[in-house]
């Protein structure tokens, strides 16, 4: 009877050491805050919405964000994201009002697209929307009227998910 007690105890500690070595205090590499220990601010404009995130190895500001409407129907998310935090980031997916907007690559020396997303390298600022930089098309842009908001979620790689209201403009 003691040896099988003695059995039960020991695996319980095994399991419980298991268990807080999985739980994060192994592996090295980038590492993230919690969200709610990250410091934000966000503000929006007749121009757009300005966002700043702070957090272990994330410092970002996207700025002028804004859903722009073409004359022809077509529409983009237009932002610029200020990388000035101590790694690359990856903008990895973007939704418009609950629908998937498609990303677009732009410079391949700057900003390319890969499997990862747009790459925002470490003291570089990625400008969406501009010629030659790298886009986000809206697919859902007909539906959309100027003058109101719509709620946008951006994936980054390292930042994680941030979501925010921008302002609808006819271009």
């Amino acid at each position: 009877m003691r040896h099988r007690s003695r059995a039960a105890f020991a695996l319980s500690a095994l399991a419980l050491s298991a268990a807080l070595a999985l739980s994060g205090c192994a592996g090295s590499g980038v590492q993230r805050e919690e969200p709610a220990a990250a410091q934000s601010s966000i503000s929006t404009g007749a121009d757009g919405t300005n966002l700043s995130l702070r957090g272990r190895n994330v410092d970002l500001r996207i700025t002028k964000a804004a859903v722009h409407l073409g004359a022809s129907g077509g529409a983009q998310l237009g932002l610029a994201v200020d990388n000035a935090g101590p790694v690359t980031e990856h903008l990895a997916l973007a939704s418009v009002d609950g629908v998937q907007a498609k990303l677009v690559g732009g410079d391949p020396k700057a900003n390319p697209l890969s499997v990862a997303g747009v790459l925002i390298a470490s003291g570089t600022t990625a400008q969406f929307g501009v010629p030659g930089a790298p886009k986000i098309v809206m697919t859902n842009g007909a539906a959309l009227k100027p003058g109101g908001t719509v709620p946008v979620m951006l994936q980054f790689g390292v930042a994680g998910m941030i979501r925010m209201d921008v302002p609808v403009l006819a271009d």
